[in-house]
């Protein structure tokens, strides 16, 4: 019979991709850790985990198993909520995936929130681009993801936050945009760009774009970090096209500024999307008020849209 922990040792061996890293964290000697997945495996008829010069990944079975294996976990953690229902706290732990931007812009807000008003209940915050945490909360990894213009899939639920539009960044003073109100396509052809690199969802949104009007936009420099290119743009090495809401990062923005792009015109929508194969728990309800509440004080002339959620 499968038990409870070697679907948690499994679990935790496919996440870090290592047999010692994850005895690490879970305090168990190696040895023992590899005999429980290799009675797992052998219950199961199916080898669960390949090894490779850089540690162990997950065969196709194995990336089915811990499909079920979040789901499993998951539902215990509804349990145990469940059952602390009699003394009216919220405990558990939820994970919440944000993209860079916004994790330096309003993360600690909702950090901060959290704690306040759920000191019994942990949060697990992780930052990385839409592509990666969409597949995380697919998987299972994430309980809630905020998303720029994700591309749907049926097994999740999408509720837009908000609806932004990128910008060029540019010096006050810098004089080739000395009498430039907005930005256009022409203008992207030969205005100097330090952007992201092509799996960032701006980058190919703007790529894209442009292509649909058979333009090339003028790239010199691909960074992908915000902090280092609005420093970039500080030094006069260029210009870039980000979210307005980045030059409340740095030190600088008193001289740095956002020219509206009018063609192509860049559409940011801001999703917060979650799973919809189990019904939300209580703490997942919470961390969802306190999203909304941090971005409605970000966003006050944006939020709220009117917003349903959405299955495809």
């Amino acid at each position: 019979m499968i038990n409870l922990r070697q679907l948690v040792y499994f679990t935790k061996v496919a996440e870090l991709g290592s047999y010692t890293r994850a005895a690490d964290e879970l305090n168990v000697a190696q040895p023992l850790l590899s005999r429980q997945i290799r009675q797992l495996e052998v219950k199961l008829h199916r080898h669960l985990l390949i090894r490779h010069g850089r540690g162990v990944k997950t065969t196709e079975a194995g990336n089915l198993l811990l499909k079920h294996c979040y789901t499993i976990l998951g539902q215990i953690e509804a349990l145990k909520e469940d059952m602390s229902l009699s003394n009216g706290k919220i405990t558990g732990t939820i994970s919440l995936g944000v993209p860079p931007t916004l994790s330096k812009l309003f993360a600690r807000d909702i950090i901060k929130t959290f704690c306040r008003r759920l000191p019994d209940a942990n949060l697990i915050v992780t930052e990385g681009l839409t592509s990666n945490l969409q597949e995380r909360l697919q998987l299972g990894r994430l309980n809630i993801a905020l998303l720029h213009n994700p591309s749907f899939v049926a097994e999740l639920d999408y509720e837009l936050l908000i609806n932004v539009h990128l910008m060029l960044i540019t010096r006050r003073d810098d004089p080739l945009l000395d009498d430039k109100t907005s930005i256009n396509a022409n203008d992207l052809e030969t205005i100097p760009l330090i952007i992201p690199s092509e799996n960032n969802t701006f980058r190919q949104l703007l790529d894209s774009e442009m292509a649909k009007r058979h333009k090339k936009p003028n790239i010199v420099l691909e960074v992908d970090s915000k902090e280092l290119i609005l420093d970039l743009v500080m030094d006069g090495m260029g210009h870039s096209i980000l979210l307005p809401m980045v030059l409340a990062l740095g030190q600088t923005n008193r001289q740095l500024t956002a020219l509206p792009i009018t063609d192509p015109v860049l559409p940011c929508h801001l999703y917060m999307a979650t799973s919809n194969k189990l019904s939300p728990s209580r703490l997942e309800l919470a961390l969802i008020a306190i999203i909304q509440e941090v971005c409605k004080k970000y966003f006050p002339d944006d939020y709220p849209l009117k917003t349903t959620k959405t299955a495809c």
